[in-house]
């Protein structure tokens, strides 16, 4: 296990308001524990990693590696030319937070496809909701700000104050309706007269967790 384990966890813990004595009673371990693990002199067991992972909504992945698995120094052995952008808390495929000023990391993404002029976030899928086009959880999902989207194309949307959602749109006259990628779950309706809801950006590729 990399030594950055304990800064990913001491990050994670702060932006969720915690002690290390809260947080060490969540998953069964003392402060001390939790004290030992963020400053890199132990690890923690395995299924302990997997509960720290499904109360942050992070895979056991990025706790271990960080964003090692989508490191610069890989594109640049493969000789792939790439972008580093922003790296957001998890976004969910389902419902979720999304806070525009908490950048977790910036990460490196392939640039292929992506227009030079654009600005562009990342964000670790939370759930299956978009399974069908090949979204899973974990995933890094890259989108292009923007606050406007065509009729049947995925993005990111916010619902309400900070609640965000990876969807395919179905504009309607008076309505909107997000609608997943998977029978499983069922469409969102945004009532535009009543509800708070924007545009963030426009899905352009994800990078998959192959965990």
């Amino acid at each position: 296990m990399k030594t950055r384990f304990g800064t990913i966890i001491k990050e994670l813990r702060e932006r969720k308001g915690l002690s290390q004595e809260e947080l060490g009673k969540i998953v069964g371990v003392s402060d001390k524990t939790v004290s030992s693990w963020e400053i890199n002199r132990t690890e923690p067991k395995m299924g302990i990693v997997q509960l720290l992972a499904d109360y942050f909504k992070v895979s056991t992945d990025y706790l271990i590696k960080g964003n090692e698995a989508i490191d610069e120094s890989i594109y640049k052995s493969a000789n792939i030319s790439f972008i580093k952008i922003p790296l957001y808390e998890p976004i969910s495929c389902g419902t979720g937070a999304f806070v525009e000023d908490n950048i977790i990391d910036y990460i490196a993404v392939p640039d292929d496809g992506l227009n030079p002029y654009k600005e562009y976030f990342a964000q670790i899928a939370d759930g299956n909701s978009m399974i069908d086009v090949g979204i899973a959880n974990g995933d890094i999902i890259v989108f292009e700000k923007s606050n406007t989207i065509d009729d049947g194309k995925i993005g990111c949307f916010c619902i309400d104050e900070g609640v965000a959602t990876c969807k395919k749109i179905k504009k309607g006259p008076s309505f909107i309706q997000l609608i997943p990628a998977n029978p499983k779950y069922d469409p969102i309706v945004i009532d535009l007269n009543n509800t708070n809801f924007r545009v963030v950006g426009i899905l352009k590729k994800a990078i998959k967790n192959y965990e």
